[in-house]
């Protein structure tokens, strides 16, 4: 039930930064006497304070209207993001999915499970009956093929096989890989994995030390919450293009 609340806060980010400052405006003109009028005013400025962090500080909140390029997406799009625990984590409160979904008004299902290999995620695909026609499908593996000892040629190959699994299951689908995102596999060692994507979504990161260091988590593989507002604003921008 928490992270239910959680993750409506996060999908509308408006609301709740508002939300003290209604109720303030509410306690101010109800009441007549002096003491809820001072009690009111103290909580108006308060609510202003925690509206203001809520809404440009904490980073569920990160991702901005005017950050990202237009909102001309369809009501009617419908999004599937298939993966790993990166995925999954993408639907918790502060996660890329849920920043996504406080921004555009699309229809989300996820296909993931935790430390699933791209085999896996095709044992995954091969299982999904729910009756659910995307528009894109955003696909991310190879991490966890990595982590098993997997080469760079054998993880793009399996990568093809996950893209062809999913064109054959959803012809009508746009199907998108995400790159594999730098990763600290070691105390000083950065893995940066170059894969042969059946299709264009370029690096959403700039500098791999700059985000091994600003946008990782200590384990050096999941995102943290600045992390997820960075590939949300990525994936974002990618909807809409695909849009326009």
């Amino acid at each position: 039930m928490w992270d239910s609340f959680l993750i409506f806060l996060a999908k509308n980010p408006l609301m709740v930064s508002l939300l003290p400052l209604v109720l303030s405006a509410i306690l101010y003109f109800g009441r007549k006497s002096l003491k809820y009028k001072i009690l009111s005013a103290t909580f108006l400025f308060v609510g202003i304070v925690i509206g203001s962090v809520l809404h440009f500080r904490w980073d569920s909140f990160s991702v901005h209207f005017w950050e990202i390029q237009d909102h001309r997406v369809s009501h009617n799009d419908k999004i599937l993001f298939v993966g790993d625990s990166i995925t999954c984590e993408g639907s918790r409160p502060r996660g890329f999915i849920t920043k996504i979904q406080a921004v555009l008004h699309i229809d989300v299902r996820t296909l993931c499970h935790n430390g699933a290999t791209s085999a896996t995620i095709i044992d995954l695909i091969d299982f999904y009956k729910e009756e659910f026609n995307p528009t894109v499908i955003f696909a991310q593996s190879g991490i966890n093929d990595l982590l098993n000892g997997r080469t760079n040629k054998q993880i793009s190959e399996s990568q093809q096989h996950l893209f062809n699994k999913l064109s054959n299951k959803f012809p009508n689908s746009k199907v998108v890989f995400l790159p594999i995102h730098p990763l600290k596999i070691e105390k000083n060692i950065i893995a940066t994995i170059t894969t042969h994507h059946p299709t264009n979504f370029q690096p959403w990161w700039e500098n791999t030390g700059t985000f091994v260091r600003d946008f990782l988590l200590d384990d050096g593989v999941h995102l943290s919450a600045q992390g997820h507002s960075l590939l949300a604003k990525a994936i974002t921008n990618k909807i809409i293009s695909i849009n326009s």
